[in-house]
């Protein structure tokens, strides 16, 4: 309000308030994109009341710019205050601060990781703060350490479990464009891992090879094949040989081949002799083949009417 009436030394009150706190001003002016000088309006109800504070406030305040007003902070004072705090801490006691602050700052990174939203990792991550939070109040105002080290040694390996179940979740996220994949193997990663996140404080190795399979969806299908990268030119006569190239020259393990024919616009060889009663049937080929670059081998071939 000071610096407000040194550079408005003719304003009022209600001024003031139109600059600073526009929805306690009610505005009654009627014209039509040329707004009148003064403005017409009133102060709000609260604005308004009989002994309202901002106006006491307002009557109170000099006209002085913020260059002549008083510091509200004193920067020499604050910083004895530090000193002096620092030098009568006791060493417990900043030991405490440190670790949780170590922790908090961990934990706060960790949740920054973008991980695609996976409910099962959301949930670790709230157990972890909860874990921490519990751990943590132990250690306030405790004069016994004794139990400070091993305290610290299992909050360590639950950091270490949600770590690597984060580098995974995250991992799959960003490299697997396909969200219901990208959860489904998350889903079969933690729970085979979840009863090995005990408090032992033997390591635990992650490395296993999954032999899940899982049904890949038409609009799924380009999101896998570019976890494949593309043949060098030494591996390009693949394409040739290969039926199709859907992995990038990658190999499925297998592939279903379908052939429909629509019979009103087939003439063809291979059309049905007997007209259908209905011009919404196709017959459809199929033919379950088992081809390497050598030769192709055909174990069923079926007809039918769909």
């Amino acid at each position: 309000m000071s610096a407000f009436k040194a550079a408005n030394p003719d304003a009022a009150f209600e001024d003031f308030i139109r600059w600073h706190s526009p929805g306690d001003w009610v505005s009654e002016d009627k014209s039509d994109g040329n707004p009148t000088w003064p403005p017409k309006g009133r102060l709000s109800q609260r604005m308004s009341e009989h002994g309202n504070m901002w106006r006491k406030i307002w009557n109170d305040a000099p006209a002085l710019p913020v260059s002549e007003q008083k510091s509200l902070l004193d920067s020499v004072r604050e910083g004895e205050k530090v000193v002096h705090y620092l030098e009568t801490l006791r060493p417990q006691q900043l030991l405490e601060q440190m670790v949780c602050t170590a922790f908090k700052s961990s934990a706060d990174i960790l949740n920054k990781t973008t991980y695609g939203g996976f409910k099962l990792m959301k949930t670790k991550m709230d157990q972890l703060y909860a874990t921490m939070v519990s751990t943590l109040r132990s250690l306030q105002g405790k004069s016994d350490t004794s139990d400070l080290a091993g305290d610290l040694k299992r909050l360590c390996q639950v950091f270490e479990h949600i770590e690597k179940l984060l580098i995974f979740a995250a991992s799959v996220h960003r490299k697997l464009d396909a969200p219901r994949l990208a959860q489904s193997i998350f889903t079969d990663y933690f729970n085979y891992y979840l009863p090995k996140m005990g408090t032992s404080l033997e390591s635990i190795c992650y490395e296993k090879e999954f032999t899940t399979k899982e049904k890949v969806g038409t609009l799924e299908r380009e999101a896998v094949s570019s976890l494949f990268r593309p043949p060098t030119a030494n591996q390009s006569w693949r394409k040739v040989l290969s039926m199709g190239n859907l992995l990038n020259g990658h190999e499925p393990i297998q592939r279903e081949i379908v052939f429909s024919v629509l019979e009103k616009l087939s003439n063809g060889h291979y059309s049905s002799p007997t007209p259908l009663c209905t011009d919404e049937q196709i017959e459809t080929h199929r033919m379950y083949i088992c081809g390497t670059s050598n030769d192709l081998w055909i174990a069923l071939s079926v007809t039918s009417w769909d």
